[in-house]
């Protein structure tokens, strides 16, 4: 599919000029670690804001509804999916987490909306949005104690951080009536257009010293990516299926959990001090190993499901 490989594409020229600079040492570790730190607490939360505001038809009430439960029993899910292999694993406790926390956040921005665009137009980008309001929520409360296992900050540094903050001002302003004037979207949406480009800058310069067969390293990396990119849309197209929901209810689901790991993994790793190295060679695997599953399940779904 078309718009998967031009996505791919741009990944590909901004992580290689991300590694061109690292080697040069324009970007070394301390400008790394502020451009992380810049994303993390100014950029990424204005990109949840910004993506959140929208004007809210009551025509569109329904299925944003039933996208929001979907989204909700998904994560929940996933997340006791990865409790059981917490209890069973023999992994260290640091590893373990960051491998469930690539497991369960997906690139949906860069590589699920286009997809889901070429399908559904804007009304199938504004219901992705929705659906992904359950990853933002879990991103940063979740999400952050597996990149810190054993460091208890307690429910203040839990869901006070400005990320989740930011989650939730996004929601609220998901619900109001209306829209953000023009001269508070604008800025928003300007600084939040930076999180993906500082992602793939930084993740460039972590990996510009590395030998290309050492991407596929550690090997438990590959599990994580088949799991994001076969595993979890396989059995959400068969569940959905089978309990007979609405075409839009299967295939934007199906296509959300089926994206690569999210670009930001390796910038969350590095700043909550986990292997952001390993992080950041699971994002590019997986981000290279989805130029063929995307399309294959796009494919799956427009004959089956839409086509059907």
């Amino acid at each position: 599919m078309q718009e998967v490989f031009q996505e791919l594409a741009v990944l590909l020229v901004i992580l290689c000029a991300g590694a061109y600079f690292g080697k040069k040492g324009i970007l070394n570790e301390g400008c790394i670690s502020q451009m992380n730190k810049m994303v993390v607490k100014i950029a990424f939360p204005a990109l949840v804001i910004a993506s959140m505001d929208k004007d809210f038809t009551p025509e569109l009430l329904q299925n944003s509804i039933g996208l929001v439960v979907i989204s909700g029993a998904c994560f929940s899910a996933v997340i006791l999916f990865l409790e059981i292999w917490k209890h069973f694993s023999k992994r260290p406790p640091e590893e373990l987490g960051l491998l469930r926390f690539l497991v369960l956040f997906g690139n949906t921005a860069f590589m699920g909306y286009p997809v889901i665009h070429a399908i559904y137009g804007s009304t199938g980008v504004f219901y992705a949005s929705v659906f992904n309001l359950a990853h933002n929520f879990v991103c940063f409360s979740y999400g952050l104690s597996l990149l810190q296992p054993g460091r208890h900050g307690g429910m203040k540094k839990l869901f006070g951080n400005i990320g989740f903050l930011a989650t939730v001002a996004g929601f609220v302003i998901f619900l109001i009536p209306g829209t953000l004037p023009y001269v508070i979207h604008r800025p928003l949406g300007w600084v939040g257009d930076m999180t993906i480009p500082a992602c793939l800058l930084t993740a460039g310069a972590k990996l510009g010293n590395s030998r290309l067969w050492d991407l596929g390293r550690p090997h438990a990396i590959w599990g994580t990516s088949l799991i994001r990119l076969v595993a979890f849309p396989a059995i959400l197209l068969f569940v959905l299926g089978m309990l007979g929901m609405p075409e839009q209810w299967i295939v934007i689901p199906t296509i959300i959990f089926g994206t690569p790991v999210a670009l930001t993994a390796g910038l969350f790793a590095d700043e909550y001090g986990n292997d952001a190295l390993a992080a950041n060679r699971a994002v590019i695997l997986s981000n290279l190993l989805a130029v063929v599953t995307m399309p294959a399940w796009v494919w799956i779904l427009i004959h089956w499901v839409i086509g059907g």
